[in-house]
């Protein structure tokens, strides 16, 4: 689902467009919008404020030496959501393509609520031990020391869907008891066979002027080398 940036930032109808794609499947494209860095934030206040992280107001997805995060780098990245070692990761995340001169790097995105119910499905085991054993997530560099702990597949007070917490890159060492670490290992394996899964990604190149807007805690976002 897409929708003009014009339409977005200064009518209430394309707002109203914009906001009801991204509840409804958790994620929407903004088009041809101008490209200048600042503008991603005049797409927020649209709705509500930005939220300060350890990485500042905005993060700037560039290859640069000596990475602290591996959005830094040229590689893959897998599947995965934002700081799941915050207590309450950000809800939704903006990605604003300014310039794309680069061979390869193609956005990949998953469901991961469909991913979850998929293996709710076809192994109720597997679901219940992620989404009773919590994980250890922790992000330290020379300014920052950040952990939480929860489980992969968050559920609210009446067992429904609510989170999904899934970064292998800032998963820290394991924490219960011996018989459990195998039982955990393949219900993970299992859940991340999922979310590569053709049925429930998609892939996509984005292009200058661009803004992909997701779910943070339902939508897994990664991307191919480049």
């Amino acid at each position: 689902p897409r929708v003009s940036w014009t339409a977005m930032t200064t009518t209430d109808a394309g707002l109203r467009t914009w906001l009801e794609n991204l509840s409804r499947y958790g994620i929407a494209l903004i088009t041809d919008g101008p490209t200048a860095g600042e503008e991603v934030l005049r797409a927020v206040e649209r709705i509500g404020w930005p939220r300060e992280t350890n990485f500042g107001r905005m993060f700037d997805v560039v290859s640069k030496p000596n990475p602290n995060n591996a959005a830094y780098t040229a590689i893959k990245l897998e599947p995965h959501v934002d700081l799941p070692n915050w207590q309450r990761p950000p809800d939704f995340q903006f990605l604003y393509c300014l310039e794309n001169a680069a061979e390869g790097g193609a956005s990949l995105l998953t469901d991961g609520f469909a991913v979850a119910e998929q293996l709710k499905r076809e192994d109720p085991e597997a679901y219940e031990v992620l989404a009773s054993q919590p994980v250890d997530f922790r992000f330290q560099d020379e300014t920052a020391d950040i952990a939480f702990r929860a489980p992969t597949v968050g559920r609210d007070a009446d067992g429904a869907l609510s989170e999904i917490r899934f970064n292998n890159w800032i998963r820290d060492k394991l924490r219960m008891p011996a018989e459990t670490v195998p039982v955990f290992y393949r219900a993970y394996v299992r859940f991340w066979e999922l979310l590569r899964d053709p049925r429930f990604m998609i892939r996509f190149q984005l292009q200058p002027g661009q803004m992909i807007s997701f779910d943070n805690l339902r939508v897994l976002h990664g991307r191919e080398s480049f």
